[in-house]
């Protein structure tokens, strides 16, 4: 038996050469095929790693924040835990008196130790000078510099550190207020070694500076911030619960805690570590977009991938089936013969892959550097290929799996066949399929029609490619697949295109503002912006969050019928239940006076009803949304119904407090003064089960006044919209930040453009867009090269036939409309299976984004996917020229001579 085997792979060998055209196809398909799958790893690893590594850069390397209220204790307990490796700790804020004639009065200082200094983000941000080494060493924010530029890089100085101090209590961190005093606790020497690229909104009365924090000398006392990273990170969202258990810290009322406990989500997610409570859901879907989009194309070029190569081999083992029966009949065994196919598949796929991968490995970079190249300056972090060793021996295993799973095809094939049915080349005789006449009469119907529009080569064309598909099969599915993969590319763009569209269309205002403030702001700055001879209209407004408590009474009856409070997710919505009451988020929203008056007027109310009163009065918007579990898509979230039944003249009593651990008792009361169902124009859609509560602005600073002062910077910031023309957008914008930088800092504000974002993600769509074309040419390469290799293999392995057809009369006229008849068939072939595949794709996207078919069609991508299907029917007719010129310059007689023995 070893003989025969021998014999067999000495047989393989010599066929392998003999068939250089047979076994170049099989090589080319396992190259193209291979350079794909490597590019496709390669890039999915480095936009990963690309990914985890911006995200470590500006967010650090840890995985799970324990949080504060961490003593020298807990630290300890951490740093024991088997499941940690490794601890990053700042401790606590110290307020450093500057000298009198600085701008802001302290330095907000914090020490960090050396684990938080390697591991953490801060050390990004220092521009000139190094990181704190060692205690006294301090980095100092940029803005300190700018308003003190007697200080430089490498000064030494003694300053009086200690703590402020309002009614007793601590607030180093906090926002300036008033009564505010400075306990002296001593002095320190400090060097400045670096500045940060950092600053503070000047709310807060100070620079923030970070030192050097040694361990050893921590006060047991001191309240730390602990960062780690765990040992194995798949188990974070396993240890971390265990680990703060163990610390002896509880959840509060809506599951988190207090400490300020968050998980580096983004990181975990990158290292495809997910909650575990987490399914499937539309939310995941967005979050994780790439990752399946990456998966999916893996698995689908891997099935193309098979296609490509079973194609190759199948007609490989068919040209020597007769070869192999001879085999049979001699004592080979169905093992040996099924050996002999698979062989043949590796012997020619290992020269193949290694090649592939390394053209894949510059496939890759080609591809980095067209995206990059469009990109230019908006890609703010470079961009570095890596090509580990997993990754490269990850291609490898899928392309070997691939050509082992396609060459087993037609090997257990092959060996299931008896030595009497390969000698007769009845390839179908393993499957005991029969022919049975007269089964398909609908077909003689189609081959009357054919002839009597096409003559006898319509028949015979018609004949032909039904006795002959399946020799076509893998390539049609091959060209199928890259033209719904291509295709269904530029559909799921142009979906995203119009998304973007829509939300932005629902917006009245392009320009936004936002200003850090703890009280009122500059009335000249908000007059001078609104003076802007190209601001058609805007308005302010403010916004802060109270709580109410209401029972199952006050509920809508629609909304009742929907489950009421009781069926809202507590873990999503800030709906907490007690004793058959609810407590639910209240929104103020402080309006201009011209706009509250304009918006009282709209909905046929006096707006001097709300001017003046004892009790605050409010027009109140309990509206919920149809839809509050869809995602990006302010259209359905803005079909609301009316989630309360309360009525005008119903009094409200609110709370400053939105957790049981606030510390405040504040109370208020307010009238509902009419309940609306149309809210006011700000661009703004709540759908968290909240009520919004619309007041004049004077009305709303009356109500803030009495909450907690540490709290100002929250309910003082101040929210701005203008509408300008598109074509002033930009311009506009730059003339709203040059006003606000007169009067406020830089780091105070934020100003939004339209334009501006429009303009940023238009040139991220490009450099996609070339991405997505360098990859649906290399498909399109791969499905054009291998209906080439299925036209003119099978094509050649039916010489004989168009030799029997020419004897007898067929001239080169007849034999031409014969194939031309033939090809159309097969090139509409992955056309008219690959359109209702696209059809459905469009929907699918349609349904899960809420786009419109009467918003799609006008954007569809037709000339992308008409040029499409013209690359594929242009793949089918080169293949058959081909065959068609080989045919024609052969002779009747070498055609008939049988080459196969």
């Amino acid at each position: 038996m070893e003989g025969i085997m021998k014999v067999l792979i000495l047989y393989t060998l010599r066929s392998m050469k003999n068939n250089k055209r047979t076994t170049l196809a099989s090589m080319m398909a396992v190259l193209i095929a291979s350079t794909l799958l490597c590019s496709l790893c390669s890039l999915f690893y480095n936009q990963t790693a690309w990914q985890r590594d911006v995200e470590i850069y500006e967010g650090g390397d840890w995985h799970a924040e324990v949080g504060g209220y961490i003593t020298k204790e807990g630290l300890e307990q951490i740093d024991n835990n088997l499941n940690i490796r490794r601890t990053m700790v700042k401790g606590p804020f110290l307020s450093v008196k500057l000298p009198e004639e600085s701008r802001l009065p302290y330095l907000m200082l914090r020490d960090a130790d050396k684990d938080y200094w390697e591991c953490m983000a801060e050390k990004n941000v220092i521009t000139e000078g190094r990181v704190p080494a060692k205690p006294g060493e301090i980095a100092v924010s940029k803005s300190f510099f700018d308003s003190n530029p007697g200080f430089v890089l490498g000064d030494s100085l003694t300053l009086p550190v200690g703590h402020r101090m309002v009614q007793g209590e601590i607030t180093d961190a906090g926002i300036r207020q008033e009564g505010e005093l400075f306990s002296e606790t001593g002095e320190k020497n400090f060097t400045i070694v670096g500045k940060l690229d950092l600053t503070t909104p000047t709310t807060t009365p100070g620079y923030y500076a970070m030192g050097y924090l040694d361990r050893e000398e921590l006060d047991p006392a001191d309240e730390l911030v602990v960062y780690v990273q765990v040992n194995r990170i798949k188990e974070t969202y396993r240890v971390m619960p265990q680990l703060m258990e163990q610390l002896g810290f509880e959840t509060n009322e809506y599951g988190s805690y207090e400490n300020h406990f968050r998980y580096h989500g983004r990181l975990l997610s990158l290292y495809f570590v997910f909650p575990p409570a987490e399914g499937f859901s539309a939310d995941m879907l967005e979050r994780y977009s790439t990752l399946f989009l990456y998966a999916a194309l893996v698995v689908l070029v891997a099935a193309a991938f098979i296609l490509i190569i079973h194609s190759a081999f199948a007609m490989s083992a068919g040209s020597r089936i007769k070869q192999l029966g001879l085999f049979r009949s001699v004592g080979a065994s169905p093992g040996q013969i099924r050996a002999s196919v698979l062989f043949e598949g590796i012997a020619v796929s290992i020269l193949p892959i290694a090649a592939g991968i390394m053209l894949g490995c510059l496939f890759s970079v080609l591809s980095m550097r067209v995206y990059t190249g469009i990109l230019g300056d908006l890609l703010y972090f470079p961009m570095h290929l890596r090509f580990p060793p997993g990754i490269i021996l990850g291609a490898v295993f899928i392309s070997l799996t691939a050509v082992l799973v396609s060459a087993a095809i037609p090997a257990s094939r092959m060996a299931r066949l008896t030595p009497v049915d390969a000698i007769r080349m009845q390839t179908d005789a393993a499957g005991k399929k029969r022919r049975k006449k007269g089964r398909f009469p609908v077909l003689r119907k189609r081959h009357s029609m054919a002839g009597s529009h096409f003559g006898i080569e319509g028949i015979l064309g018609a004949a032909s490619q039904k006795a002959h598909k399946k020799a076509f099969r893998a390539g049609l599915a091959a060209l199928t697949m890259c033209f719904v993969m291509i295709s269904g590319f530029f559909c799921m763009i142009t979906v995203n295109d119009l998304v973007t569209k829509r939300n932005e269309s629902t917006n009245h205002y392009n320009i936004q503002m936002r200003y850090s403030l703890t009280s009122q702001p500059e009335k000249e700055m908000m007059e001078q912006i609104f003076q802007i001879p190209a601001v058609k209209e805007g308005t302010w407004y403010y916004r802060t969050k109270t709580s109410l408590w209401l029972d199952a009474g006050a509920q809508s009856e629609e909304f009742t019928e929907k489950g009421g409070f009781g069926a809202v997710d507590p873990n999503r919505f800030s709906v907490l239940e007690r004793e058959g009451s609810y407590r639910i988020r209240a929104n103020i929203i402080g309006l201009e006076d011209s706009f509250f008056k304009e918006y009282c007027r709209s909905l046929g109310e006096n707006p001097a009803d709300y001017y003046g009163q004892d009790t605050p009065r409010a027009i109140m918007v309990s509206n919920v949304s149809y839809y509050p579990n869809v995602l990006n898509n302010p259209e359905k979230h803005g079909q609301e119904y009316q989630m309360l039944n309360l009525e005008a003249g119903t009094a409200l009593t609110l709370e400053e407090r939105l957790r049981d651990s606030d510390n405040t008792d504040y109370r208020f009361p307010v009238i509902v003064g009419t309940k609306a169902s149309q809210r006011p124009v700000l661009d703004y859609y709540a759908d968290d089960y909240s009520i919004q509560l619309y007041v004049p602005m004077e009305v709303y600073q009356y109500i803030v006044s009495g909450f907690l002062p540490e709290r100002a910077a929250e309910y003082y910031q101040i929210r701005g919209l203008a509408l300008t023309a598109p074509e002033e957008d930009l311009s506009t914008a730059e003339q709203i930040r040059e006003i606000s930088g007169g009067y406020l800092a830089e780091e105070d504000f934020l100003i939004r453009s339209r334009m501006e974002e429009e303009r940023d993600s238009a040139v991220a769509g490009r450099a996609m867009e070339a991405v997505i074309n360098l990859t649906g040419g290399l498909l399109s390469l791969i499905g054009i090269s291998n209906a080439l290799s299925a036209a003119v293999g099978s094509l050649r392995l039916r010489r004989r036939e168009f030799a029997v057809l020419r004897s007898v009369g067929m001239d080169e006229g007849q034999l031409k409309k014969m194939l031309l008849l033939e090809g159309l068939r097969m090139a509409a072939a992955p056309i008219l299976t690959g359109l209702p595949i696209i059809f459905l794709l469009c929907i699918f996207f349609m349904r899960i984004t809420g786009i419109s078919a009467a918003a799609l069609l006008p954007a569809f991508p037709w000339l992308k996917v008409l040029a499409n299907m013209g690359l594929v029917m242009a793949a089918v007719g080169i293949a058959y020229l081909l065959a068609f010129m080989s045919i024609r310059k052969e002779s009747i007689a070498d055609a008939v001579r049988d080459e196969t023995v």
